[in-house]
């Protein structure tokens, strides 16, 4: 009976230590949560401009032209670029597992892989596609710059590989509790998605000058510098808010579990007790005979 006891208290004592391990990680998790949350909504009023932006140029470039700007006009190859974002810690519940089923599936043996957070580089090391990891650490010193020079090498490759396509593959943040993994096109720029889009009642329209595909040419840079700097903020937050979660779930079950153990550490000494008392009393009674 001893040793079950010894065993039981063992166990309550490393619950006990891991629980103290989860519930600081949630704590930590709860303030980057707070910080990315507050980037995320100061930055959201700048990419909603953007959008804007970008929808009343789209919709007075005339497709049935050839003069396309370079972010238009997709190349005849059946290639496409994926910017992959993951995390580079772990213990953040399903975040990685739902973006890797969520690619996984659509990569085909000459698509490439931009890689951002070491979880994907891990996930893909034995992916015969070509992988660029001149990105991956991007989170730990992370601005605006360097999104802006992420963009810059995207563009590049993609216009000296003559990829069919970039998309984005990260985890949009709906609320605390919810968020998914989504693919999002980057380039070429889908126009008619944008002019679907827009707000064909804005009154007196924009003018161009010198013209419209020469101003697409100048904004649209921009844009995806706000989409981008937007998406890694989102996966970032979601990230933070699944492991926040996670944390809080393990620290539940400790609690659970130490509630369990402790009724069966009670159980057993008063057992032993029991025990101990019957022996001492049937002892005595053998010597008085």
């Amino acid at each position: 009976m001893s040793e079950s006891l010894i065993e039981t208290k063992r166990r309550i004592v490393t619950i006990e230590s891991t629980k103290k391990i989860t519930k600081a990680m949630k704590l930590v998790s709860s303030v980057k949560f707070q910080r990315w949350k507050k980037l995320l909504d100061e930055n959201k009023l700048y990419y909603m401009k953007m959008q804007n932006v970008m929808r009343k140029t789209a919709s007075a470039i005339d497709t049935n032209k050839n003069n396309f700007s370079q972010y238009l006009t997709p190349f005849d190859q059946d290639r496409v670029l994926y910017v992959v974002i993951s995390s580079t810690l772990g213990l953040c519940g399903s975040y990685n597992y739902n973006i890797f089923r969520k690619l996984d599936p659509l990569i085909k043996k000459d698509d490439e892989i931009v890689i951002i957070g070491n979880k994907g580089q891990i996930h893909y090391r034995n992916y015969q596609n070509k992988i660029y990891d001149n990105f991956i650490s991007i989170y730990d010193d992370f601005s605006y710059d360097q999104v802006k020079t992420l963009r810059h090498f995207l563009f590049r490759i993609y216009r000296e590989n003559k990829y069919k396509s970039i998309s984005l593959v990260y985890t949009h943040y709906k609320n605390s509790l919810s968020f998914e993994p989504e693919i999002i096109p980057i380039a070429p720029l889908d126009i008619e998605n944008f002019k679907s889009e827009s707000d064909s009642n804005i009154g007196y329209p924009p003018l161009f000058e010198p013209n419209v595909i020469e101003v697409a040419d100048l904004i649209f840079p921009h844009y995806a510098d706000s989409l981008l700097y937007m998406k890694l903020i989102e996966s970032e937050l979601s990230e933070q808010a699944s492991r926040r979660n996670a944390m809080e779930s393990a620290t539940d079950n400790a609690d659970e579990l130490l509630d369990n153990l402790k009724i069966v550490y009670n159980k057993s000494r008063q057992a032993a007790i029991t025990q101990e008392i019957t022996e001492v009393v049937a002892g005595s009674n053998a010597n008085n005979n």
